[in-house]
C-alpha cells in the first residue's frame, strides 16, 4: 500500500487520512480545536490510546505541527498540507448528508453524539467575537448535556462545567438536533416550532439561530 502510495496521488492520501478516525481528527483541528482533552471530547468514542496513534502519523505526515507549550501542556495546529484537506472534508460532509446516511429511529439517537453533531453546524462568522458560554442540552432519558466556549469566530466543546458562568442555554432533543445536522431543519424553524428552547440575553436569544444556520463550508478555518 505504502510502496503503491509513491505513485498513486489517492493512495498517497488513504495512506494519511484513509481510516474512520482520521478524517474526524483533521476535522476538529480545522474548526480550531487545539488540545488533546478538547480533541477526547469533542470525538467522545475514541480511545486516548488511539487518539495519541493517530496524531503522532498526521504529525510525521507533515499534517499538523505540534508545539509542548509546558511539561503537561500541547497543542496540535493544521500546516499548510493540513489546512488543504479542507477540501476533502468538505465533500465528504456532502456526500455523507446526501448520501451516506439512513435515517434512524429516534430512540437510536445518542444525545451526547448529536450535540456533537450540532457543534458541528456552528458558523465561525456569525459567532460574535467577544467569549460566550453556551450550555446545550439534549433532552431525553438520559439526558445530555455539553458547554460550548465561543470565542473569537471559534468554539470548543466540553463535557464538564468550564468554569465560567453559561450565557445561553439551548434545549432541545436529540431528534431535532440530528435534523438540524442533516439540514432538513434550519434552527430558526426549531426554534418558531417551539422544539428548541433558548435562555439567555435577549441579545444573544435573538442572534443564536445565525450562529447554526449554515453551510460547514461557510465556517471560519483554523489559523
Amino acid at each position: 500500500m505504502y510502496e503503491y502510495a509513491n505513485y498513486c496521488p489517492v493512495a498517497a492520501t488513504t495512506s494519511v487520512v484513509g481510516d474512520y478516525w482520521t478524517p474526524l481528527i483533521v476535522r476538529e483541528l480545522l474548526y480550531g480545536t487545539v488540545r488533546f482533552n478538547q480533541l477526547t471530547r469533542n470525538l467522545p468514542t475514541i480511545s486516548r490510546s488511539l487518539l495519541a496513534n493517530r496524531l503522532r502519523r498526521l504529525e510525521r505526515a507533515g499534517v499538523i505541527e505540534c508545539a509542548r507549550e509546558g511539561p503537561r501542556t500541547t497543542s496540535y495546529r493544521v500546516t499548510e498540507a493540513g489546512r488543504d484537506l479542507q477540501q476533502l472534508i468538505d465533500v465528504m460532509t456532502a456526500w455523507g448528508t446526501r448520501w451516506g446516511q439512513r435515517e434512524p429511529d429516534p430512540d437510536d439517537l445518542n444525545p451526547v453524539l448529536t450535540i456533537c453533531m450540532l457543534k458541528d453546524r456552528l458558523r465561525g462568522d456569525e459567532l460574535p467575537e467577544s467569549r460566550v458560554v453556551m450550555e446545550i442540552v439534549a433532552s431525553g432519558t438520559p439526558a445530555a448535556r455539553a458547554w460550548l466556549v465561543c470565542e473569537g469566530g471559534g468554539a470548543s466543546m466540553c463535557f464538564d462545567p468550564p468554569g465560567m458562568e453559561t450565557d445561553i442555554t439551548v434545549t432541545g432533543s436529540a431528534a431535532v438536533f440530528y435534523e438540524i445536522w442533516l439540514q432538513n431543519a434550519t434552527m430558526g424553524t426549531a426554534l418558531k416550532r417551539g422544539d428548541i428552547t433558548v435562555e439567555g440575553p435577549r441579545a444573544l436569544v435573538r442572534s443564536v439561530a445565525a450562529w447554526f444556520d449554515g453551510s460547514p463550508q461557510t465556517r471560519r478555518r483554523a489559523s
